[in-house]
């Protein structure tokens, strides 16, 4: 009975001394992920670990090339050339598609029998 009584104990503080781990280890991953002379501006994903992103260091901004592989500066970006992009209106850009039209075009496709 002791034995069981003793197992649990140590599981128990096993546990507790795990909890205290991670919760010391993330403190640590929280300052690595802030720089004070970098920031990333912006990313934009090409694929699978394929992305580009504008990074500023110091006062210059680069445009970064990202693999699983490396990573590459492809050009240095002036502060002129840096501008919020308008989403494209025709072709409904990033927009996600609006719900209630869909709907409504599934509804009208009920109402006629599935016939154009």
């Amino acid at each position: 009975m002791w034995r069981v009584i003793a197992t649990f104990i140590i599981v128990a503080f096993i546990i507790y001394l795990s909890y205290l781990a991670s919760k010391y280890l993330s403190k640590g991953m929280g300052r690595s992920g802030s720089s004070r002379y970098m920031r990333m501006i912006d990313q934009l994903t090409l694929g699978q670990d394929r992305h580009i992103a504008v990074i500023q260091v110091g006062g210059k901004y680069l445009l970064v090339g990202v693999t699983a592989g490396q990573i590459s500066i492809l050009s240095e970006v002036e502060d002129e050339e840096l501008f919020p992009l308008a989403p494209d209106e025709e072709s409904g850009g990033s927009q996600p598609p609006d719900f209630k039209k869909i709907l409504g075009k599934l509804n009208d496709l009920g109402k006629r029998g599935g016939k154009d």
